[in-house]
């Protein structure tokens, strides 16, 4: 293990960025459009029609089995009588946050398999909140399903040497990607993701999801929100549909099923047995 001074170096080196990714023009503008009574529909098609890769991504995950609508969006117009403007906030802040931290293609990390896992988790997040009977959090549970990894991005635009010696470091010793980040970095995506979300000042119970989503034992508040998301990010390596290979390895931690009401983990268990072959759908849907 590394010396605590190299986490310290680590999150003071994007501390010290001048160029972070800041939060888009779109999702203020959309925002704005939204608060407007009535709605203006004309103007938010046009807003947002502007962003034809978030115009794509609205219509994927609202076409998704596990969004449940039940009529098929074919129409950015469609999409935003549809799914109201609540829903429409949820998305375009989803996307727009992750869709603005850019950084150069490489080999060694496959952006649709990335896209395809998070839209997964949050879509799944939401209506797993729905199911449990919390609709309340049903919005807050998409946005941090999509969200959960974002610290991953950060990690390969500003520390990418360090990002493939992680990569090495997982296929030698044969560890989890987050004892990999732990080693290399003495940090993790989880903390990282954090920073940004605190930088950006998002909601609490966001940066709680962001900073917890692998050890959920460990939050003190928003524990709801940080074990749906643990669930469904854990699901997705369960089914093996839209899992991502820095989850491998990484156990489920017991304590969700107290935390979410469940009487034991085989309870649990056959609840999300039922989603399997949804989660298999709603895979084969989400591709841009």
């Amino acid at each position: 293990m590394q010396s605590t001074s190299q986490k310290s170096n680590t999150m003071s080196s994007l501390e010290n960025l001048r160029n972070l990714p800041t939060i888009p023009k779109v999702m203020f503008e959309v925002s704005s459009l939204l608060k407007e009574n009535p709605i203006n529909n004309h103007k938010l098609c046009n807003t947002i029609g502007k962003d034809q890769g978030l115009t794509t991504k609205i219509l994927t995950i609202a076409n998704s089995p596990l969004y449940g609508l039940q009529r098929k969006v074919s129409s950015l117009e469609f999409a935003i009588l549809l799914l109201g403007a609540e829903e429409l906030e949820s998305i375009v802040t989803a996307v727009s946050l992750s869709d603005t931290i850019k950084f150069n293609a490489s080999s060694t990390f496959k952006y649709m398999e990335y896209w395809k896992h998070s839209m997964l988790v949050g879509t799944a997040a939401r209506d797993i909140a729905r199911r449990l009977g919390m609709p309340e959090l049903a919005g807050d549970a998409f946005l941090a399903g999509m969200m959960h990894d974002v610290g991953i991005q950060l990690i390969i635009k500003y520390f990418p040497n360090q990002y493939d010696q992680i990569l090495k470091t997982v296929e030698d010793s044969k560890i989890s990607f987050l004892e990999a980040e732990q080693k290399i970095l003495d940090a993790t995506h989880q903390e990282i993701g954090k920073f940004l979300a605190q930088k950006w000042s998002l909601p609490q119970g966001l940066c709680d999801v962001l900073e917890y989503h692998h050890r959920p034992q460990d939050a003190k508040q928003n524990t709801m929100l940080v074990s749906i998301v643990h669930l469904t990010d854990y699901m997705t390596q369960q089914f093996e549909c839209g899992h991502s290979f820095w989850d491998k390895n990484v156990l489920f931690d017991p304590i969700v099923s107290d935390i979410l009401g469940f009487s034991s983990v085989e309870e649990l268990g056959s609840f999300t047995a039922d989603y399997k072959e949804v989660f298999e759908d709603a895979a084969e849907s989400l591709t841009l």
